[in-house]
């Protein structure tokens, strides 16, 4: 049974049984297969999809350099910093819930869940050191322009510091933005490399500190104010929670947050196999 499950992380009991009756002969119900996988510590979790390219062998290499670069740049003392970008809208809610056994867990819902609101964020070791919110699309030349403002209100010297990105396709032009800035350095992540972005955790828990005001503000969404649309008192909501759960972030999370993904880098350096989610 366990060779199924590690051969395919999705096969169903039912699955399980009717491979061991044709493999076997052996006739086992579901519950006592349940009861076998839950002693051999398997759980039922949420999949992560890892794309198949992820830990090739070109891919961990360039995984490898990149961490190297991350560390060259600490060790000579300049300040690593890390940029990225996010978006919600108003079905941005907690994929689980609790009802009572025999019926399903359904909560209201708008009926569209309307435009995107970005987010983006430049995060060093100390703390988010500048961010905007904007409505709509978000551009490879509204990026380049966000990282001037974002590098003009850096209280860092900028000759002493190094902007981790990743390949999005809006972030094709920051190497023209750096050049702008004497001795500043621009390092792109490796592909596939989310886990060893540290500001990909402040998201998450920005995004679930707004899951949580929301899962307890519905009412308040619903209404409308008067003079103004309904889309545009669900826009201003959406910005108020997530103006509210960027304030969460502090110090302590973000050089938590740094020190997690510096637990990879030694298995990054070895070409060892990089997992999602972790």
């Amino acid at each position: 049974m366990v060779t199924y499950v590690e051969e395919n992380p999705l096969i169903s009991l039912v699955e399980i049984g009717r491979n061991l009756r044709q493999d076997t002969g052996v006739t086992i119900s579901v519950p006592t297969i349940h009861r076998h996988l839950h002693g051999q510590l398997f759980t039922m979790k949420k999949v992560v999809a890892e794309p198949v390219a992820m830990n090739n062998a070109a891919n961990k290499q360039k995984r490898a350099e990149y961490v190297r670069k991350v560390m060259a740049a600490t060790g000579s003392g300049r300040s690593v910093l890390y940029m990225d970008e996010t978006n919600a809208n108003l079905f941005l809610r907690r994929s689980q819930g609790r009802s009572r056994r025999g019926l399903r867990c359904s909560v209201k819902a708008a009926t569209s869940k309307g435009p995107n609101v970005h987010i983006i964020g430049l995060m060093s070791q100390t703390g988010i050191i500048y961010w905007e919110r904007r409505r709509g699309s978000f551009r490879k030349t509204d990026c380049s322009d966000w990282l001037r403002r974002a590098l003009q209100a850096c209280p860092l010297p900028l000759d002493q510091v190094t902007i981790v990105c990743d390949n999005a396709p809006v972030h094709c032009d920051l190497e023209a933005v750096a050049a702008e800035f004497p001795g500043l350095e621009l390092v792109r992540t490796a592909p596939y490399s989310a886990p060893l972005n540290p500001i990909e955790a402040v998201w998450s828990a920005v995004k679930a500190n707004m899951k949580r005001g929301m899962a307890s503000s519905f009412s308040a969404m619903m209404d409308t104010t008067d003079g103004i649309t309904q889309q545009e008192h669900r826009l201003r909501y959406l910005e108020a929670k997530m103006d509210a759960a960027m304030e969460c972030i502090n110090p302590v999370m973000c050089m938590n947050f740094y020190n997690h993904v510096k637990r990879h880098y030694a298995g990054c350096v070895a070409l060892a196999d990089l997992a999602m989610g972790v």
